[in-house]
């Protein structure tokens, strides 16, 4: 096959193979006669050929956004629904990608496909960077037949999950303003005002409070290394930035977060929630219990939660009911197991881990609304004590000198 390159034109064929089979499908060439002489080597004989428009606002070399991520699973899932078979429907989509690069991804996915490789498996290998519930739901909706309702189901959840994402970056602006503006104030302090505060001191600093001459220390340090603190000051905004770029970095600082106070709960709530959906999902669209849960657990991440769901699925094997396995294993509130035993009773398993989705994926919500509301005042508070707390060992550093000359 002729190599392709990125200034060629897309054109969608419909063309015969040897066997006698309708075929339809794009094709990269420089032009239209390219494209067919492109066919006639593969062994099809075009009936149609057909360019394909260029995508508005041209090709941009990055890859998907989560909220283009969220559309092209969106636009898969409807047209799945339509009656168009995911081939197809890849095709369709990757088409209107203006990223190159998730351009590139959805185009591996359709020869991974072509391949027959599984949608689930070709995804995970040539499409990361989707939360890590969406691969599972995915071999869910080709163990089930309905993998258009299935992704579908993820599109929403990650909608909501981009909302809130979007919630919590715009309460997140005003408090990182006031703490950047109280830096910088902190440092204009050091380097303008507390040296001639110290002028004034002249020989009495170990006559000071301790607080003014660690002020005082702090102002003469600024001052003879200002080059290497902006450099400091700099690297530690840049920082978090590039490292939340790797992918290791963001798997360590999860599993951290996971473990502190108020990000751990609220991942943990997001950890439940998404498990919940897929096996209730799972269940209600006819999978096995065994089975629902193996593939539930596939789609949580590493750490103590999805190590506690394999030590259930070994419960449930030696027979065990799932909301005693699930309270030895993992961190599921009493209210949540009786939910579940009233679930097992009545035969509506499926629509009580639902519930239980609908229940985290509300506590998530509530909890990110109370850590933003916390955040706002806690940073005015810290940005006012840094600054009280120079002009009380100025202060301080003035009355010491007055009582000396006194």
């Amino acid at each position: 096959m002729a190599v392709t390159t990125a200034e060629d034109l897309l054109f969608r064929y419909t063309a015969v193979d040897r066997n006698g089979r309708q075929v339809r499908d794009v094709v990269r060439a420089r032009d239209a006669r390219a494209a067919a002489r492109s066919l006639a080597a593969e062994g099809l004989t075009p009936i149609s050929l057909n360019e394909e428009a260029a995508v508005a606002g041209g090709s941009k070399d990055r890859d998907l956004k989560f909220s283009e991520r969220v559309a092209v699973l969106n636009q898969i899932a409807l047209m799945i629904g339509a009656g168009v078979g995911l081939l197809e429907a890849m095709q369709t989509v990757a088409v209107g990608v203006a990223a190159a690069k998730g351009r590139a991804a959805l185009e591996a996915v359709i020869a991974a496909l072509k391949r027959g490789e599984s949608f689930a498996a070709a995804m995970a290998t040539h499409a990361p960077g989707y939360p890590f519930y969406l691969y599972a739901m995915a071999r869910v909706g080709e163990a089930t037949g309905e993998l258009g309702q299935v992704l579908g189901e993820a599109a929403e959840q990650m909608a909501f999950e981009h909302k809130l994402r979007r919630d919590f970056r715009g309460a997140l602006t005003y408090p990182a303003f006031l703490m950047a503006f109280g830096i910088l104030v902190v440092l204009g302090i050091f380097i303008f005002m507390v040296p001639k505060f110290a002028l004034m001191v002249g020989d009495k600093f170990d006559s000071l409070p301790w607080i003014s001459r660690v002020v005082f220390g702090m102002s003469a340090f600024t001052n003879a290394h200002l080059t290497a603190v902006l450099v400091g000051l700099g690297l530690l905004v840049a920082a978090p930035i590039v490292g939340l770029g790797n992918r290791r970095v963001r798997e360590a600082l999860y599993g951290v977060a996971r473990e502190a106070p108020v990000s751990g709960r609220l991942l943990k709530a997001r950890e439940i929630g998404a498990w919940a959906r897929l096996l209730g999902f799972s269940l209600n669209s006819g999978v096995l219990l065994l089975d629902a849960a193996a593939l539930a657990r596939t789609g949580a991440p590493e750490g103590p939660f999805k190590r506690g769901l394999e030590q259930v699925e070994r419960d449930l094997k030696a027979g065990v009911a799932v909301d005693v396995s699930l309270g030895r294993h993992t961190q599921l509130e009493l209210m949540d197991l009786s939910l579940l035993r009233a679930g097992q009773k009545s035969g509506q398993l499926a629509r009580m881990f639902l519930v239980l989705a609908e229940r985290y994926d509300a506590r998530l919500r509530d909890g990110l609304r109370q850590a933003t509301a916390i955040l706002e005042p806690a940073t005015i508070l810290f940005v006012a004590v840094m600054v009280a707390i120079l002009a009380v060992a100025v202060m301080l550093s003035l009355v010491s000198v007055y009582n000396t000359i006194s």
